[in-house]
């Protein structure tokens, strides 16, 4: 696979921190006596309400033995775009997804490639859209009317969530202080594991400052690494995106 598409996928990931650590626990435990409904809201009452974030940090992504290091610049307006820039010491790639597309280019072999989301399900072997990947990024259920649906059991000090849709397997992870910190999904023999190591108050809301997350599928694993070093909530962002002239496509199929 190209190296375009790896930083491609890999940032549409973007993920976790060092370690698969979960975050620090408290002295909080879990009440067992909640019924499933009454868990739920206190969750939806707990998630990150935002209308834009920003953050700086580095990725890391981990496939087959070998090791890459990015500094990443993230922008995220609420159900209209992500955009994300890479560099290493000079700016390298940028990737821009929209509800409708995701397109990207990298400077060093002056190429880009644009995709649906059905495309990218073919390329990873998962059911993936925008809300997903905004989801991923914000700790939030990646399927919000299937976790309404799931089933609570406990485990580990834990909220745990569980439902299989349509031949995909949901599992939601909450703390005791109702912060989302393991989502998994999973389609036949691919698997995609977001754990949330730490959390940060911000604006009185908790924002994810350290996520790990790990694409498993019959070729091996693929492991993306996100720290936040800087982030704002609801600030003005800009997400100039524009292919450069001359930069050959990368068709994937």
């Amino acid at each position: 696979m190209k190296k375009l598409v790896l930083l491609f996928v890999g940032l549409i990931l973007v993920v976790g921190c060092k370690s698969l650590g979960l975050p620090a626990p408290s002295s909080a435990t879990v009440d067992t006596s909640l019924k499933a409904r009454i868990a739920q809201q206190k969750i939806e009452a707990n998630a990150l309400d935002f209308k834009t974030l920003q953050w700086r940090g580095q990725a890391v992504l981990e496939r087959d033995g070998k090791r890459q290091k990015i500094s990443i610049n993230t922008r995220l307006k609420q159900d209209e775009g992500i955009w994300i820039n890479g560099s290493v010491i000079v700016p390298l790639a940028r990737v821009f997804i929209t509800p409708k597309q995701l397109q990207g280019y990298e400077k060093i072999n002056r190429q880009y490639a644009q995709m649906d989301f059905r495309t990218l399900k073919k390329l990873l072997g998962i059911p993936l859209d925008y809300e997903i990947i905004e989801n991923l990024l914000t700790a939030k259920p990646v399927d919000a009317r299937a976790f309404k649906r799931a089933k609570l059991s406990f485990a580990n000090n834990a909220y745990v969530f569980s439902l299989r849709k349509r031949g995909v397997e949901l599992q939601f992870v909450f703390d005791a202080e109702f912060r989302l910190t393991e989502q998994r999904i999973r389609e036949d023999k691919t698997t995609i594991s977001v754990i949330y190591d730490a959390y940060k108050k911000m604006d009185g809301e908790w924002f994810p400052e350290q996520l790990s997350a790990t694409l498993f599928g019959e070729k091996g694993a693929t492991t993306l690494s996100l720290s936040v070093r800087q982030a704002q909530l609801n600030g003005n962002v800009n997400m100039p995106f524009a292919i450069p002239d001359g930069y050959k496509p990368i068709f994937i199929q």
